[in-house]
Order: structure tokens, then sequence, then C-alpha cells
């Protein structure tokens, strides 16, 4: 009877390793769809940034007025006040300003 244990016991054996390795084998497979996962995750995120980086976000707008209308694109449409009459206005404030901060000869 013994030998029969010894038998029963070598076959379990062979099976459990049999597992085992099985077992390798499958995580080396889910490893290398990780990995490849992983690099498709990379690569579209990448050709994501590529494709903004050719549109230029910034822009300017020069505002001549206090109230200035402003199209879609950035144009002026109207302003209230010109770049001339912004001028003679800071002209009068300041004269005026100065005249009061003058002293009296």
């Amino acid at each position: 009877m013994e030998n029969r244990d010894n038998v029963n016991e070598k076959e379990d054996k062979g099976l459990a390793m049999e597992m085992l390795g099985e077992l390798k084998e499958q995580l080396k497979r889910c490893y290398k769809i990780i990995l490849i996962l992983i690099a498709v995750l990379v690569a579209t995120v990448a050709g994501f940034l590529l494709y903004l980086y050719q549109y230029d976000f910034t822009s300017t707008i020069e505002q001549t007025g206090v109230y200035t209308l402003i199209d879609s694109s950035g144009n002026v449409i109207s302003s209230d006040i010109t770049p001339d009459q912004i001028n003679e206005i800071l002209e009068i404030i300041n004269n005026g300003e100065n005249k009061g901060n003058q002293k009296p000869n």
C-alpha cells in the first residue's frame, strides 16, 4: 500500500507543478497585455497633445475705448471714445490737477 501512496503523491505533485506552470504562463500573457495597453495609452495621449499643439490659443485685443464692442475673432467693431478723444480728456485732467497743485507766483 505504501507504493500506491507514493504514486498518488507523485501524481499530485505533477498536477500541482503543471498548474503552477500554467499560472506562470498566464501571468506572462497578462503582463504583455498590460504593457501593450500602456503603450497604446501613451501613444493616444501623445497624439492628442500633438493635435492640440497645432493651434494657437493665445490672442491679444487692443481696446481703444472705455466701452468696446468686439466680435468673436477679436476685431474691434465699435468703441465709444477714440484714442484722440482719450488724449484730450487726459490733457484736460492733467492740466486741471497741475493748476491745483501749483504754488502761486
